[in-house]
């Protein structure tokens, strides 16, 4: 993380003494922005790297002041959300449970077991309002609030994909579902939008 003035914002990737570097150059407003933008979606990759990262120039104190700004924000948490929202998630969650349980094309499984690993995943980040993360920092985010569910949900989707069996992965999914009040189905009503009506 590199702050700087115009052309930045930039990101770029280049080699450097045989090694892959990414620099995400941004001003000192524009970097707000983008924290801003990764907490809307629940995710903290700039504010990680500016919190956990090394400080290797700004001496003026600029750099210190940035981490510990990124790390008060990392600290504070995303936005609780809405019954509503967790509710819709957990009503998605439900039905990819019930997907699986009735799907025979081996494909298909493959697929849906996947699909069920990441969103069961998203899902207890959601419910319990915690960051959210992509990649390898996902199974690191769920470890923190289930150490055990990262495996159990590999077990779950190698037992699906390999063996035809749904039902390690399921359990592992129901528990996750359990853990904002079980599955949802009879009785979830979303309502929605007309755009042509009039609203009053």
């Amino acid at each position: 993380m590199v702050l700087d003035g115009p052309p930045a914002p930039f990101r770029e990737t280049r080699r450097f003494e045989g090694w892959v570097v990414e620099l995400f150059v941004q001003t000192d407003t524009s970097i707000e922005y983008y924290w801003g933008v990764d907490a809307e979606r629940r995710r903290t990759p700039l504010l990680r790297m500016v919190a956990d990262g090394v400080i290797l120039a700004g001496g003026d104190g600029a750099a210190t002041a940035f981490q510990e700004r990124a790390a008060a924000l990392l600290a504070a948490g995303p936005a609780a959300p809405g019954a509503e929202t967790v509710n819709y998630q957990r009503y998605l969650l439900t039905d990819l449970v019930d997907d699986l349980r009735g799907c025979t094309e081996p494909v298909e499984l493959a697929y849906l077991a996947a699909t069920l690993m990441l969103a069961a995943s998203d899902f207890l980040l959601l419910a319990g309002n915690r960051w959210s993360a992509r990649g390898k920092w996902l199974p690191r985010r769920i470890g923190e609030v289930d150490p055990d569910l990262p495996g159990r949900l590999v077990a779950g989707q190698r037992a699906v994909v390999v063996d035809g069996d749904r039902e390690p992965l399921i359990a592992a999914v129901l528990a996750v579902l359990d853990f904002a009040g079980g599955p949802l189905q009879e009785g979830f009503v979303l309502s929605g939008k007309d755009p042509g009506r009039n609203s009053e």
